[in-house]
This record gives structure tokens, sequence and C-alpha cells, in this order.
């Protein structure tokens, strides 16, 4: 009785200690940005031996997928504009 006691305790504290392993896991396999989200279904349509509980498929399937947003370029003034600033 007393080793199953022990046994016990044991389990509770592996799966308390693996638990927040499992919810990183589990929030980034089911993203809540609707990009990440849409992406990941797209793979798993596309692949049926996709997983997206793994990091580097994900990775992947990102990289392909979501494009980086676009940095505002700035404004060159045309060399009149300037001229007429200088005056």
């Amino acid at each position: 009785m007393k080793g199953l006691s022990i046994a016990a305790f044991l389990i509770a504290a592996i799966l308390l200690a693996l638990a927040p392993a499992a919810s990183t896991i589990y929030r980034d396999a089911y993203p809540v940005e609707a990009a990440k989200r849409a992406a990941l279904a797209a793979c798993g349509r596309d692949d049926p031996g996709f997983s997206r509980l793994l990091a580097g498929e994900r990775a992947r399937c990102y990289a392909r997928l979501l494009q980086p947003a676009p940095e505002d370029s700035p404004v060159v003034p045309r060399r009149e504009q300037v001229a007429e600033r200088v005056r």
C-alpha cells in the first residue's frame, strides 16, 4: 500500500512538471493568430504527413506560406521639391 501511494505521488509530480511543456506545445500547434491558423490548416491539407505538433514542420510551413510584412519605404522627395524647401 505504501508503494502504491509513492507511485501515485511520483506520477502526479511528473504530470505537474510536464504541464507547462504540454501547454506550450498545444499553444504553438493551435495558434490564436488567424494567419498562422490558416497556414497550418493549408499545410495539413496539402501534406498528409504534416504534424503541427513538431516545431520544425511548423517553421517550414510558416516559411513557405507566410510572407513577411513589407517594410514601409521612406518617401524620398524629388529634386524639385527639395529645391523648393531650401529656398
